[in-house]
């Protein structure tokens, strides 16, 4: 009879660990390097504006990684690394560093990754602005042609410097508030959620 409770004991005890196991591999997920996440930007990152430092945060959005609904409500957040603005040959640029991501449910899990797709919108180049450059450069052509080298063509010259001028005129862009992103993972991540999952 001993025996037999004995057994019946360690039955119930080997099913209780059977299940703890079970749902601690339940809590257990894993996101291979070359995952890609979806999402959508909360505020606007510009070029002409952005500072380093400057958080923003992300909101995941599906379709998620391998289909699983576990990423509904979570968010990618980051940080503002590099800017340079637009300006006279320069191009502009933003470096953006992925810091972590967050479950719905509190689970945090730091992750390296990279921009690899995102909604861009750039700043056409102003009409006015290359008009306006191109009679400055006339005006200035004209003046230089007459005074120093006293010939009445500077103003051809000074319109080609001007146009140049205009068209080099590098433009900033914004990732808007609302657009999308996809980020790719640069390393595999484990995420161990929470024990009131």
């Amino acid at each position: 009879m001993r025996f037999r409770n004995g057994l019946m004991a360690l039955a119930a005890l080997a099913a209780i660990v059977g299940t703890t196991l079970t749902a601690s591999a339940q809590q257990t997920l894993t996101l291979y390097q070359g995952a890609q996440i979806n999402g959508r930007l909360r505020t606007t990152l510009d070029s002409g504006s952005a500072h380093v430092g400057d958080r923003f945060v992300m909101d995941v959005v599906p379709p998620y990684p391998s289909g699983d609904p576990t990423f509904q409500g979570a968010i990618v957040a980051g940080e503002v690394t590099s800017v340079q603005s637009a300006g006279q040959g320069t191009k502009p640029k933003l470096g953006l560093q992925f810091d972590y991501l967050r479950l719905a449910d509190g689970t945090t899990v730091n992750i390296a990754a990279s921009l690899t797709q995102d909604q861009r919108k750039q700043e056409q180049a102003n009409g006015g602005h290359v008009a306006l450059t191109t009679l400055g450069g006339m005006l200035l052509g004209n003046m230089l042609g007459k005074t120093i080298f006293h010939t009445g063509g500077g103003g051809i010259v000074g319109a080609a410097g001007g146009l140049l001028y205009g068209v080099n005129k590098k433009t900033n862009f914004q990732l808007p508030a609302g657009s999308n992103l996809q980020i790719t993972l640069n390393q595999t991540v484990t995420i161990r959620r929470q024990s009131n999952y």
